[in-house]
């Protein structure tokens, strides 16, 4: 399965929560998640533009990506599977050595609308960004409905936007997480 879509950084959330209120959407809910980003010791699947993940949210699933070349959207290659246990599965992917584990946090509201999924999500620091998955054409045609500028997208990864918050203050921070350590 291929993933295809953008995210916006989005000052004012409630304006684009009225929006989708507006337009005909189903609103699937909102959530806290946690993602766990699985790596070797020696990057390995960084080095291929591959990552590895559980997350428990909206639900408990694993789910690897492989990063796909495209200038204009954010483009990977998906296998996600529902699981039952997290904690197991974890302990199993640090068992077969992905030792190397990150975390992030954020609160996650979900819609559907014109056949994209629409999430917006809050991460500490960095702020409230709004993603749209789906064809190209349709993406285009729902971030204008929501008022978006289209030339205004990111494709980056949440870790790249916030290794960039951390490079501006001359630190680093492996996790985003709300906690203050």
């Amino acid at each position: 399965m291929k993933e295809i879509e953008v995210k916006f950084k989005i000052r004012k959330p409630s304006g684009v929560r009225k929006i989708l209120q507006k337009e005909k959407t189903k609103y699937l809910g909102k959530a806290f998640e946690r993602t766990f980003r699985f790596e070797k010791p020696d990057d390995f699947l960084s080095k291929k533009g591959t990552f590895l993940r559980t997350r428990k949210g909206f639900k408990n699933t694993i789910t690897l990506k492989k990063k796909i070349i495209n200038k204009h959207f954010k483009e990977r290659e998906e296998i996600e599977l529902e699981i039952f246990d997290i904690e197991k599965m974890n302990t199993i992917l640090k068992e077969l050595g992905f030792t190397k584990v990150n975390t992030m946090e954020k609160y996650r509201e979900k819609w559907l609308i014109g056949g994209c999924e629409v999430v917006m999500d809050k991460l500490p620091k960095i702020g409230t960004f709004l993603e749209i998955e789906g064809s190209p054409q349709k993406i285009k045609i729902i971030s204008k409905k929501l008022g978006l500028n289209f030339k205004e997208k990111i494709n980056d990864t949440y870790w790249d936007l916030w290794n960039e918050y951390w490079e501006d203050k001359k630190t680093k921070r492996a996790n985003i997480s709300f906690s203050k350590k």
